[in-house]
């Protein structure tokens, strides 16, 4: 008897021991487990608070214009006597509508603070397709808009032109007719793309074909309407499309599209009395450009980007007047899109452009982009 009973005890003892042992090896794991866990996780948490640094500073996004039933595309945006102002394209496409034919028309909204927008008008010219339009104001405080105007027959582009607009008295827009340029600019094919006022002149690049490439011809004007041409680039590359900005000196600084070769993007510069011009291919394509140039000699940089040619993406770039860029900013858009408009509005950069990503036909978009962002990238 006595020795079942030691038997047993000795069978509670190792199973005691063989518990213990188990309990303590077990606990061993279970802290290296969660130390490892802990690791990961912080690991993982450092990660996602590096991304979310890199991303603290946010910027409004809103869809001013456009259910989807239209193609609103190809922004300008100005201040006027206390209200702003988006001028863009409206029409059944790209180009055509359903019966083949060129419709577009110029649409422009105002807004007193950025959020509501009415239309002020609605410009169009039968049998002519008006696209590109550009808001400016002249030195007697007029607000102006260039467009480009074009003839197809058959879906053949028959003839380019370009008209211009006033705001009347603030109240009426006047028939759109078209701008005189005193030079071989005033053939067929030519397009006078923006135009930039600057100590009361007004200038501007045309494009126009020249066999099978195209030239680029820098005007001037006084009034809107009359231009006389200061000088003719022969550029290859195919270039078009150009913006005119200066800088603080007064330099005089032309951000170039073109389409073929390396298809990279060029500034072009030069000081008064601009006869002597530099040029540096930019790295990039930016189709539809425009510019901002800040005091200090910063420049914003905003086109279509095309890395994925399938899909174009509208980027912003920040860098210097000497044509130093790079990447800033990517806003939403998706399918047509891009053509972007810089305002600055107090503390704020307000970027207009088109884009399909919330709706069937591109709409018009407005990004109010914090000024401390864009600094941040600078310095």
């Amino acid at each position: 008897m006595l020795n079942i009973v030691f038997f047993l005890f000795a069978i509670v003892v190792i199973i005691f021991l063989f518990s213990w042992i188990f309990y303590k090896f077990a606990s061993l794991l279970l802290v290296c487990f969660i130390m490892k866990t802990k690791i990961l996780i912080s690991i993982i948490v450092s990660l996602v608070a590096s991304a979310v640094c890199a991303q603290d500073v946010c910027y409004s996004l809103k869809r001013i214009w456009g259910d989807g039933s239209t193609h609103c595309a190809f922004t300008s945006l100005v201040e006027h006597k206390g209200r702003y102002y988006c001028a863009f394209r409206e029409g059944f496409s790209h180009i055509f509508n359903e019966k083949g034919e060129a419709d577009g028309k110029i649409h422009i909204i105002s807004s007193s603070d950025g959020d509501k927008w009415e239309t002020e008008t609605v410009l169009s010219r039968t049998g002519y397709d008006l696209r590109d339009p550009k808001l400016s104001v002249t030195p007697k405080g007029e607000l102006m808009v260039l467009m480009g105007c074009s003839l197809y027959k058959g879906g053949k582009l028959e003839s380019t032109s370009t008209l211009v607009s006033f705001l009347k008295n603030g109240k009426k827009f006047s028939i759109p007719k078209p701008v005189n340029i005193s030079s071989s600019a005033s053939q067929n094919f030519a397009w006078l793309w923006r135009v930039t006022w600057h100590k009361g002149t007004g200038y501007g690049v045309a494009y126009f074909k020249a066999g099978d490439q195209n030239k680029l011809e820098l005007l001037a004007t006084k009034n809107g309407t009359e231009y006389e041409v200061m000088k003719t680039f022969d550029i290859s590359g195919y270039p078009n499309e150009t913006t005119v900005r200066f800088d603080a000196d007064d330099r005089m600084l032309l951000f170039v599209r073109r389409e073929s070769g390396n298809r990279s993007a060029m500034l072009l510069s030069s000081s008064a009395p601009y006869t002597d011009w530099k040029q540096k291919e930019l790295g990039f394509f930016c189709g539809g450009p425009d510019a901002y140039v800040f005091p200090d000699g910063g420049v914003l940089l905003g086109g279509r980007e095309i890395h994925i040619p399938s899909r174009p993406k509208t980027m912003i770039y920040a860098g210097t007047a000497d044509g130093n860029f790079q990447e800033m900013l990517m806003l939403p858009s998706f399918d047509d899109n891009s053509y972007p408009s810089f305002l600055k509005v107090g503390g704020e950069m307000w970027i207009t452009y088109y884009s399909g990503h919330e709706t069937v036909k591109p709409s018009v978009f407005l990004a109010k982009v914090p000024l401390s962002l864009f600094n941040m990238i600078r310095k």
